[in-house]
């Protein structure tokens, strides 16, 4: 395509319809990621490309989001990105730093798969000189894990200080709550103390060591016995950072020191998968802004006439809002279009429909049902019904807005459950949860492989895990599955702008299977009661029937 170059799945995920197109004065082009705590975009701008962060407010205070600002200044050249602009007093309050061109270490490993041990020395060293540099600045990460150690083509960048801690800087989180990220958070973080310091940081990355060995969530007592087959040395390193007592383990330029030992001269290179994709984004980042050819977002149209609309699968996620020009003949056809879909008649079981100032009215399927369980390893005596809950949609004026209508299951005391005949036929079925036997991913034959997220693990179990099925026919369905007694949350996400929220507070749940062909579609899980800690799968799309991953 000449001198341009189009920026694919590589760089960014595309644009929804509900995205920005600007923030401040940057261009949005691209989302690089979207966390628990908000959004972050590849913009754009006469000055280059730029990853911008934009937070709800109503997850990340004011004082919070000053503070990571802040702490990015203070960051040593060369450790993290540059800040390049900022607003803190935006309805979506954002920031800009320069544009990083390589992988996280996450990235990297379901790239690859696990790290050679020449791979992991370097990871460890150059992650550990970097560590130095920040605790020599007076300032504690708190929060280093796989999706915060960015691998490029000279060594590593640290990125995301939303939690970090200059030594001059009020303490803000509370006594007796846990902060960080669980798998790579030190004990003394998990029990809340406020004194925090540098050794946390050194227990987390070697944490992050276990994980680029293995591709898996290290538990709450991290086991460095299987990397032990790998490399006894590096082994023996990785045990002395994730000593339980914080005085035992060594420093950030001890560990640096250690490593550096371990490489031979010249330093080794990352593994030729890693390279490649860090070249590839590398050439993008050498593009100039002019010769970038980009798929624009997708345009609201006046849509089909009454007749020919077909019913709605389920409900746009009206979490991020896309900021159209819209005329004022435009407005009024699309207000014609949005009160013809929202009527009763072409609305998905149980949906809340809501005015401006009225009170939500939910409409309900005429029959309810349940999927019989699949085999469980824990037998149980009877199943639990499911009870499609409406979460109320906020305003849409309202910055800080929460998702817009998504169901959300919530398990009930176990019963019979009623089956009442229709009157008239239902409306075709829109996504459903229903409880089935607790499954382990790796045991399912229908998981799309790589799709798998977990978050909250202890030894070898994880509290929640979520991930793709396929039927064959080109359609995913989502399963949430928990353990460990814990209420799991999970968030099934077609790349058109449409998300589904259910829950599971024993055994397992899944949804029906939607039609993914023509988008892609993920899922996220978190702890009911720590959104914070949201992980979301790959990304995946039909090649013919084929779920491939973006």
């Amino acid at each position: 395509m000449g001198d341009q170059l189009m920026m694919d799945g590589t760089i960014a995920e595309p644009l929804g319809s509900d995205d920005p197109q600007e923030i401040g004065s940057f261009h949005i082009i691209g989302l690089l990621g979207v966390g628990g705590m908000g959004e972050v975009y590849l913009g754009a701008s006469d000055r280059g490309y730029a990853a911008v962060k934009r937070v709800r407010p109503r997850l990340v205070p004011s004082e919070r989001f000053e503070r990571e600002v802040g702490i990015l200044h203070r960051v040593p050249p060369g450790v993290g990105p540059r800040v390049l602009a900022s607003d803190g007093t935006a309805e979506r309050p954002w920031f800009a730093a320069e544009y990083v061109p390589g992988l996280t270490v996450d990235e990297a490993v379901r790239l690859r798969g696990p790290l050679p041990a020449e791979a992991l020395w370097l990871l460890l060293a150059e992650t550990a000189a970097q560590l130095r540099a920040v605790h020599a600045a007076g300032i504690v990460h708190r929060d280093v894990k796989p999706g915060n150690v960015m691998l490029v083509r000279d060594g590593v960048q640290l990125i995301d200080f939303g939690i970090a801690r200059a030594a001059d800087q009020a303490r803000l989180t509370r006594s007796g709550g846990s902060y960080g990220t669980q798998g790579f958070s030190a004990p003394e973080q998990q029990a809340g103390d406020e004194n925090v310091d540098a050794p946390a940081d050194v227990f987390s990355l070697g944490a992050l060591l276990l994980y680029a060995a293995s591709g898996r969530t290290p538990g709450v007592i991290p086991d460095a016995e299987p990397l032990r087959a790998v490399d006894p040395d590096l082994a023996a390193v990785v045990e002395s950072c994730t000593s339980a007592d914080p005085g035992a383990r060594p420093t950030a330029h001890q560990v640096a020191e250690s490593a550096r030992a371990h490489l031979p001269v010249p330093a080794p290179a990352w593994p030729a998968e890693i390279a490649a994709r860090i070249a590839a984004r590398r050439a993008f980042a050498a593009t100039p802004v002019s010769k970038l050819d980009t798929v624009p977002p997708p345009e609201l149209t006046a849509g089909p006439t009454p007749e020919a609309v077909p019913t709605v699968p389920f409900l746009p996620r009206l979490r991020r809002k896309h900021l159209l020009l819209l005329s004022a003949a435009a407005l009024i056809a699309l207000g014609a279009v949005a009160v013809f879909m929202h009527s009763p008649s072409t609305l998905p079981p149980d949906v809340s429909l809501r005015s401006p100032g009225s009170t939500p009215t939910t409409v309900r399927p005429a029959t309810t049902t349940t999927t019989a369980p699949s085999p469980s390893p824990t037998p149980t005596p009877t199943t639990p019904t499911v009870t499609p809950t409406v979460i109320p949609s906020p305003s849409r004026t309202d910055p800080g807005a929460a998702p817009s209508p998504t169901h959300r299951s919530t398990t009930t005391a176990p019963g019979p459950v009623a089956v009442t005949p229709p009157a008239t036929p239902p409306p075709a079925a829109g996504p459903t949860a229903s409880p089935i036997g607790g499954i382990n991913g790796g045991d399912d034959p229908a998981q799309v492989k790589g799709s798998e997220a977990d978050t909250g693990w202890v030894a070898n179990d994880a509290t929640c895990s979520a991930w793709l099925d396929a039927d064959g026919s080109g359609r995913l369905a989502g399963v949430l599955n928990t353990s460990l007694g814990q209420t799991c949350d999970a968030e099934l996400f077609r790349s058109d702008g449409i998300a589904y929220t259910f829950q599971a507070g024993w055994g397992a749940a899944k949804t029906n299977f939607i039609p993914d062909t023509g988008t892609t579609m993920w899922i996220c899980v978190w702890n009911a009661s720590d959104q914070a800690g949201e992980q979301c799968s790959a990304r995946f799309a039909m090649n013919g029937t084929t779920p491939v991953r973006r």
